[in-house]
């Protein structure tokens, strides 16, 4: 004690020994700091499971992202399921709504009709077609007990459509102007010429009985004359698209297209007994 006293006593030495310590101090750090590091063989084994750890971590992190889209796609798919049912509905309600307003302006015409023609007429719809004969006949849903007699004309805003042939208690049968029994005693609009329109069981109807001189051309209306008593006059029953003259015969014909289109007829209207 009296020598470390005796040697604490002097600067030099007291310098000396405090570098010591401190050499020492800092020579057991770096010693535990080696201690702590891996070894040769650590390091190999991070150097060979390096690789595994990078492919485990980028496959965990492909299937977190392939569960993300998996979810959007589900959820991708249900909304499209919605929207396609969505559509379908709104095509639905659409083609209700165009039905309806088609059959609106077919009976506000029907309508105007009734108004601008005297005499009763009832509206009736077809309820039934003729499948043996080319649009031979079609039924319709009003009968005598609506005041449909046999041999009533049956029309439409368009033109004639034809008579009544059979009239039951609550139906009637309607013979159509295409069909072969029917004739309608008719003129043609800008000449007065008159003749007679025949069904030909075909769509094409024939206007018979025209004189040799009546001046009939194509595209000359053909109307009702109201001889016989059966049609009032000046429904329109067609126009001409051609005509034919017999060099020898006293007559000449031709052909007229209906004004109606009688395949797609839905309401017409009927005369009733006064």
């Amino acid at each position: 004690m009296r020598i470390l006293a005796d040697v604490l006593s002097r600067p030099i030495a007291l310098f000396v020994l405090l570098l010591f310590v401190t050499l020492l101090t800092l020579t057991l750090q770096v010693r535990m700091e080696q201690r702590r590091q891996v070894g040769a063989v650590g390091m190999l084994v991070l150097t060979l499971l390096a690789p595994v750890q990078d492919g485990l971590t980028r496959a965990a992190d492909a299937g977190a992202g392939s569960w993300r889209l998996l979810a959007e796609i589900g959820a991708l798919r249900t909304e499209n399921a919605r929207l396609h049912a969505e559509v379908a509905r709104l095509s639905r309600e659409a083609a209700d709504l165009r039905e309806r307003a088609a059959a609106t302006e077919r009976l506000e015409r029907l309508l105007v009709l009734t108004q601008e023609r005297p005499g009763r007429l009832v509206a009736g719809r077809v309820i039934a077609r003729d499948a043996a004969v080319w649009l031979s006949t079609v039924m319709v849903d009003h009968g005598r007990a609506h005041g449909v007699r046999r041999g009533a004309p049956v029309v439409v805003p368009e033109g004639l459509v034809g008579r009544v042939m059979e009239a039951a208690p609550a139906s009637s049968r309607v013979l159509l102007i295409t069909d072969s029994r029917s004739a309608v005693g008719a003129l043609l609009q800008r000449s007065r010429d008159v003749g007679v329109v025949e069904g030909t069981g075909h769509p094409m109807l024939v206007m018979r009985y025209l004189s040799r001189g009546a001046d009939v051309r194509a595209g000359d209306a053909v109307v009702t004359s109201g001889l016989g008593g059966v049609f009032p006059r000046g429904l329109v029953i067609g126009t001409v698209v051609e005509v034919a003259k017999d060099q020898v015969g006293l007559f000449q014909e031709a052909k007229v297209k209906p004004a109606v289109d009688l395949g797609r007829l839905e309401e017409v209207l009927i005369g009733q007994e006064p």
